[in-house]
């Protein structure tokens, strides 16, 4: 491991985050509040930056291994120098825990009360899920020379497994194309939002938490508070697109395909559909036809997407609908999107893979293959969806035991656990939709913070991190 190129390149991270503090301190000045939280998170961050990049390798050779390390590492940095101007409002843990939901699009808050906080502040939540969204790291290699010169590594080690494909030859261009689109999207939802009503600045920050698929918002009854079906429709269709493969928004852009020719998109569709229909059923003896549409589609859209909006308190739901979308927070949206989640075409190519083995039990002698579209899936490419998915269980169990073992009842240790590695947000229990998790212990938050991470990059970005040999200097 080339550890001092490492933390050479995670200082430039730094450096290049503090210019970002500039935004929410423009908004705190306009707004006539302290600029102080952000200038001091601008000065720990310049100044780590300037340390580390003091660091000199003995070479410039950037492998994939130092790729995984940089990408993790570089989220956990910026999350801790994000965490500075939430500290002024509340504990370094809670702060730490805010950040990482914010970044990784989980969406998790422990602010009873968000509209108590300053506008800067609400504004750095958004804006933290917005840069989360599409990728930290992608961005700077989008932005930045000195990282896009050696970006390939960075950007497939921020999106590891099945996912965005190839754009350009160059993959910075790659990135900008991401970026772009990304950015189109964002104004086209700040005008629509803006035009049925909402406030300039309830328009900005809830299409940056909606594009991201992160789910902060400004007020604590989140959509609900709006309670204008026109909002709703516009912010399900955007947390609809943010759910979709971003090379694929490319592709019926400027090639003019047709999404469902995508068979992941296909899934994706069907799933969203089925489960709004099953929901808008169960819920009939709640609510009235529309009103169980209107509620069922939105929180299935919210879910499914990992975003964590909400309408309704969900966790007053049967337990047939809770269970639908317990099971929405693990199937997460598609490869290449902002979502989280174990990701459609994973769940799908595990189950033709499943299939086939059945059927090779039954017939060894003939010989059958698992089809994406019309490509042929690898044997590697299964065993590393089949190694996510176990990693990723896991995970899961383990968190859920810290839990429980903490003092908290099934149902809270089980959704938390799968909203937070799934980048959901909201769970069930004592942090259903209508709570927080403002009431946690402190190590349970710090647990579910870790969970958080290793859930937007994936596992294979962070897990490496904590075995010693990853580390080596004559390993990899």
């Amino acid at each position: 491991m080339n550890s001092p190129l490492v933390f050479r390149f995670l200082g430039r991270i730094l450096i290049y985050f503090a210019v970002i503090f500039f935004l929410p301190a423009g908004v705190a000045y306009y707004y006539g509040e302290s600029i102080l939280p952000f200038i001091v998170a601008q000065i720990v961050s310049f100044g780590a930056g300037v340390v580390l990049l003091a660091m000199k390798p003995e070479n410039e050779l950037l492998r994939y291994k130092e790729g995984i390390a940089i990408v993790g590492l570089g989220w956990l940095f910026v999350s801790l120098v994000g965490s500075i101007p939430f500290i002024f409002f509340t504990h370094p843990v809670n702060a730490f825990f805010e950040t990482m939901a914010g970044f990784t699009t989980t969406g998790a808050t422990i602010f009873d009360r968000v509209e108590e906080l300053p506008k800067s502040i609400l504004f750095w939540r958004s804006l933290i899920q917005w840069l989360g969204g599409m990728g930290i790291i992608v961005l700077f290699v989008a932005v930045f020379p000195a990282m896009s010169k050696r970006g390939e590594k960075l950007f497939y080690a921020e999106y590891p497994g099945l996912t965005l494909g190839r754009l350009k030859p160059r993959v910075e261009d790659t990135a900008i194309i991401l970026y772009s689109i990304y950015l189109l999207y964002t104004l086209f939802e700040i005008l629509a939002l803006y035009i049925l009503g909402l406030s300039l600045f309830d328009a900005v920050c809830h299409t940056f938490t909606t594009l991201s698929t992160g789910g902060f918002s400004t007020h604590s009854d989140s959509i609900a508070y709006f309670g204008d079906v026109r909002v709703e429709a516009v912010i399900t269709l955007f947390m609809f697109l943010g759910g979709a493969n971003f090379a694929l928004h490319y592709y019926m852009l400027i090639a003019r395909r047709n999404p469902l020719r995508d068979p992941e998109f296909r899934v994706y569709f069907t799933v969203v559909a089925v489960a709004i229909a099953v929901l808008t059923l169960i819920n009939l003896d709640r609510f009235n036809a529309f009103e169980s549409l209107r509620l069922s589609a939105f929180q299935a859209v919210s879910i499914l997407t990992t975003t964590g909006y909400t309408t309704s308190d969900f966790d007053r739901w049967s337990d047939s609908a809770r269970l639908i979308l317990l099971i929405l927070m693990f199937i997460g949206g598609c490869s290449g999107s902002t979502a989280g989640g174990i990701k459609v075409v994973r769940l799908t190519l595990l189950l033709k893979h499943s299939i086939l083995q059945m059927f090779r039990a039954a017939e060894p002698r003939i010989v059958r293959i698992v089809r994406y579209g019309e490509e042929v899936v690898e044997k590697e490419q299964l065993d590393n969806i089949a190694a996510f998915f176990i990693l990723y269980v896991l995970v899961f169990a383990f968190s859920s035991l810290i839990l429980a073992i903490s003092g908290l009842d099934m149902i809270t240790s089980i959704s938390s656990v799968a909203a937070c590695l799934g980048n959901v947000g909201p769970a069930m229990g004592l942090a259903g939709a209508a709570e927080t998790y403002a009431l946690l212990p402190y190590h349970v938050k710090l647990v579910l913070a870790l969970d958080m991470w290793i859930g937007r990059l994936e596992i294979f970005t962070v897990i490496p991190l904590f075995i010693p040999q990853f580390w080596m200097r004559k390993w990899g």
